[in-house]
């Protein structure tokens, strides 16, 4: 019976400790640059992992604690006024429901 030592990276969450790989599809990594390509890269409208302007990764969780630091990365917020409606001057009024 042979064994051997594989290192590889994975990505640990610096506000909750989760790891990528807590998951079952979790992914394990070359370098902690291919680490961040892969968690920071969209696919699809899955949430990704995100770097602060201080430098810590932050997991996609979606709590408040976790949107709260995304907010500072996306520069939005999910209820920041994406349905605000602003309307100019002389625009004529339109009843809500017909």
């Amino acid at each position: 019976m042979s064994f051997t030592t594989i290192t590889c990276v994975i990505a640990i969450c610096d506000l909750c400790g989760r790891h990528n790989t807590d998951s079952g599809y979790g992914m394990h990594y070359d370098t902690a640059a291919d680490a961040l390509a892969d968690l920071t890269t969209a696919y699809d409208d899955e949430l990704t992992w995100a770097v602060t302007a201080d430098g810590r990764l932050i997991c996609h969780r979606r709590d408040q604690a976790h949107e709260e630091l995304r907010i500072s990365v996306h520069g939005w917020h999910p209820t920041g006024g994406a349905m605000a409606c602003t309307f100019t001057t002389g625009t004529p009024p339109v009843p809500a429901h017909p």
